[in-house]
């Protein structure tokens, strides 16, 4: 769903990358193309649903990714997800959204998890591209300094609590204003708008608009990782912040 994606699932492909992870869409021909030359496929699931799907479409394990994570984490937390998932799925279980140090990852292997993933945590070391303002805004947020919304890029996601966050979260951004910023982040990316646009119309319509408030996020959250702005920057980050 996101735009360049699939181009960049392709990428991935023909330079045989041993790992692939994929969200937000059927992954079945990415864990086809994968395991001819051996690779594995990790698949982000919410819910039970997606996980029994992703098993049947090939993946080889599943990022299961609860309320507290940061971006598009679902409705239920982590400590009744994942052992939900456990008992719909023996693929095995990276545990996401909420953990942060050795006690998270000890509750997380008593839930059924086999390894956790601790993006808001790893988001302030020393290796991260994270620019170093937004490191320090992560570093001195506390748990309770997130929102939850469906207005920023479409889908429910978590982000940093700031002024830009907030008016971000307000209401739904239009569908011209969404394009307007999403044609201007595709050039920043060197993606060819019209095809972008006119592969949305045909293969899914309503997922068009969905597309525009994706490009459109997409900007936003450059800002606050790249550059440190959150004046119009906004941060993903998770509940274990701080």
């Amino acid at each position: 769903m996101m735009p360049g994606a699939a181009d960049n699932a392709k990428v991935a492909l023909e330079e045989q990358v041993p790992v692939i992870n994929y969200s937000l869409g059927k992954g079945d021909w990415i864990a086809e193309a994968a395991h001819r030359y051996g690779g594995k496929v990790l698949a982000t699931v919410v819910t039970e649903k997606h996980a029994i799907s992703a098993e049947k479409c090939g993946a080889d394990a599943l990022l299961v990714t609860g309320h507290e994570a940061a971006a598009h984490g679902g409705s239920v937390t982590s400590l009744v997800l994942i052992p939900a998932i456990r008992r719909a799925s023996s693929l095995p279980i990276v545990a996401a959204g909420g953990f942060a140090d050795g006690a998270g990852l000890i509750a997380a292997l008593a839930l059924g998890a086999d390894a956790v993933a601790m993006g808001s945590r790893l988001a302030m070391t020393r290796e991260s591209p994270v620019h170093a303002q937004t490191k320090d805004m992560i570093r001195e947020r506390g748990v309770a300094d997130t929102l939850y919304s469906k207005n920023f890029d479409g889908l429910w996601c978590r982000m940093m609590d700031t002024p830009a966050a907030r008016r971000a979260c307000r209401k739904p951004l239009g569908l011209i204003p969404a394009a307007f910023r999403a044609s201007r982040m595709a050039r920043r990316m060197g993606m060819p708008v019209m095809k972008v646009a006119i592969g949305g119309m045909l293969s899914q319509p309503q997922a068009l608009r969905q597309l525009a408030l994706f490009g459109a996020a997409t900007e936003s959250i450059r800002l606050a990782i790249q550059e440190g702005d959150h004046e119009k920057g906004v941060q993903l980050i998770g509940q274990a912040q701080g």
